[in-house]
């Protein structure tokens, strides 16, 4: 098959991308870089490089493709990117290069949350599903991860100033955590075998509440204490670091969501989701390596 992903050497692509190409397929990476290009075509894949708002570009390189593999990407949070209007607009611009370069199968990267309009700033991802949801006769399936794992790099400097971890939901709330890795899983099976019709996949590695992340990293040698933190006070410091007020509000009502975990798991957990096997413990590990090297 010849399939066409965005997302260039990601977290998720590196892991995914070998897979495809030792299956024999013919993949194109588009990337925003030049630097990338040597990376790509060292996996045995060929590179179109430009910008996933050039409608014209992504519909060139989609054509003659039987899969293409999208997701929102771009956002650079500390410009004041506001990342919904951003969703809004890369949703139409995704639709027009699909509808017009006659690509039938998409697998899009969404987020849990994005059929929920309480969910903040994940809600946003709905505007790339309903788009593209929007076109007869495209089989298109939404990859919903929950929370990375790499978002709790966001603690290092925290807990190397301070020994403390921070956070709006309270210590003793589940939450989702996935890796790379996993998504990867699930990404190379879809864009192998796309179903027919319109679905999504939910991807979950572990749950875990911030107690148990703090008992991870005492396995570890890294201890630290937890101090919940208003909501409001988190917002109000994304907006001095640069964050747009919509993003930041947006994130803030992201936790507040996360409270109340039943609810906002629920339709995840009434799925059939996939169930990783990178755990807390294994990313554990990996940050206290980081950390340990840092300090």
């Amino acid at each position: 098959m010849k399939i066409t992903v965005l997302g260039s050497l990601g977290n998720i692509n590196r892991v995914y991308l070998p897979r495809l190409i030792a299956d024999g397929h013919d993949v194109t990476v588009i990337t925003s870089s030049k630097d990338r290009i040597a990376g790509i075509e060292a996996l045995g894949a060929k590179a179109a490089v430009g910008s996933n708002r050039d409608v014209d570009f992504l519909t060139k390189a989609f054509t003659g493709s039987d899969v293409v593999y999208l997701m929102i990407s771009g956002i650079n949070f500390a410009t004041g990117t506001d990342m919904w209007q951003t969703a809004i607009e890369l949703s139409e611009d995704y639709k027009t290069a699909v509808l017009n370069s006659g690509v039938k199968n998409v697998i899009n990267l969404s987020s849990v949350g994005a059929d929920n309009p309480n969910a903040g700033i994940l809600y946003s991802y709905h505007f790339a599903e309903d788009a593209l949801n929007s076109l007869e006769g495209v089989n298109v399936v939404h990859i919903r991860p929950v929370g990375f794992y790499s978002n709790l790099f966001a603690d290092m400097q925290s807990l190397k100033a301070q020994r403390i971890l921070f956070s709006p939901i309270s210590a003793d709330i589940p939450q989702g955590w996935v890796s790379p890795v996993d998504i990867a899983d699930v990404a190379y099976a879809l864009i192998s075998h796309t179903p027919a019709g319109k679905s999504t996949k939910f991807v979950v590695s572990d749950w875990a509440t911030s107690n148990d992340w703090l008992n991870a990293l005492a396995e570890n040698d890294v201890e630290a204490k937890f101090q919940q933190i208003p909501v409001e006070a988190l917002a109000e410091n994304m907006k001095k670091i640069g964050f747009h007020e919509n993003t930041a509000n947006g994130f803030a009502q992201l936790y507040r969501a996360g409270e109340n975990a039943d609810e906002f798991y629920a339709s995840l957990r009434a799925t059939d989701y996939h169930l990783g096997k990178v755990k807390i413990g294994d990313f554990a590990k990996v940050f206290a390596d980081v950390y340990k090297k840092s300090v």
